[in-house]
């Protein structure tokens, strides 16, 4: 009978197929998911944030703006 893998193992075999494969992962997930389509044409090209991000962004960022100067009053 073949010998079982350890968990070490596997984990090392799935971290080595991930580094082979850079078009998936968690992160290139997220940044799919926050910045716009990038160019078939140009790897180089910059990619924009998406529109809603930006929104998101500004509003969190007025929140917590608005939560900290009104709590220096006191």
């Amino acid at each position: 009978m073949a010998d079982p893998f350890t968990a070490e193992h596997v984990h090392g075999v799935l971290r080595q197929y991930a580094r082979k494969r850079p078009d998936i992962g968690a992160g290139k997930a997220l940044l799919d998911a926050v910045l716009e389509p990038g160019s078939p044409f140009g790897s180089k090209s910059l990619r924009t944030p998406r529109r809603w991000f930006v929104l998101f962004s500004i509003l969190a960022f007025l929140v917590f703006a608005s939560f900290v100067y009104f709590n220096r009053l006191g």
